[in-house]
């Protein structure tokens, strides 16, 4: 009967335990740096715009634009469109929730666009390429409608109550019928609230103190249309 070396089989057990640890501390799918789990979300890709497409000469002035994403996860876009490629004023901004938003502009203008992706709940963020196009100059007679006048209430001034009554007045030279977009909110520029309307008053609903911006884009029934600036009151 052959005689057990104590001393091999101390070792072979020694190097099974080791192994054994070894492998039971390695990293999964879920743990961090074992895969795609929490702490490990790709990083976000900048959307693709799509039209209107770089340096196009448009002749339609109620404009849709389009860009599309590839992200997965929560996120949010935000559309910017400004008369500088710095962006320094922009004449619409505003989060967006899917990959399309219409603007009324302006005759004879250039224009830069983007969008800017944002995940939730982080300050990671992605900007698209800028675009550029330009709205086709005055073609006929027709003439572009004056920019809107304010009426009430006083830009910088202040207001009471749980609403306010935006009022405004619009002229045409050609005296052609006009409809409004307004365009209302606590950030600056503003965002669309209504468009389309005949109307040159519009009661909004108020969330308590602070400061609300407001401005009205004007269109004549030829397609032509001027953006009025923005004015604000406050709400103490």
């Amino acid at each position: 009967m052959k005689t057990i070396n104590k001393s091999r089989v101390i070792l072979a057990l020694m190097a099974f335990s080791a192994m054994m640890f070894n492998a039971s501390c390695s990293k999964g799918d879920d743990e961090p740096g074992g895969g795609p789990g929490p702490g490990n979300e790709v990083p976000l890709k900048a959307a693709k715009l799509e039209f209107p497409t770089n340096d196009l000469i448009c002749t339609n002035f109620n404009l849709e634009f389009r860009w599309s994403d590839s992200n997965t996860g929560t996120i949010t876009q935000e559309i910017e469109v400004s008369k500088d490629n710095g962006f320094s004023t922009p004449v619409f901004q505003e989060a967006v929730s899917g990959n399309t938003k219409v603007y009324t502009l302006e005759r004879n203008t250039t224009y830069y666009w983007r969008i800017i992706t944002k995940r939730s709940g982080s300050e990671e963020n992605a900007t698209s390429e800028v675009w550029k196009f330009v709205t086709e100059p005055e073609a006929t007679a027709n003439s572009v409608p004056y920019q809107p006048a304010l009426v009430a209430p006083a830009n910088e001034g202040s207001v009471v109550g749980a609403t306010a009554d935006l009022t405004w007045s619009g002229e045409d030279p050609d005296n052609d019928s006009l409809t409004y977009d307004v365009y209302f909110g606590t950030s600056n520029p503003p965002a669309l609230l209504v468009s389309g309307v005949s109307e040159t008053n519009r009661t909004v609903d108020l969330q308590g103190a602070g400061t609300y911006y407001w401005r009205i884009v004007v269109s004549d029934d030829k397609q032509s249309a001027a953006v009025g600036p923005v004015w604000n009151f406050k709400i103490d």
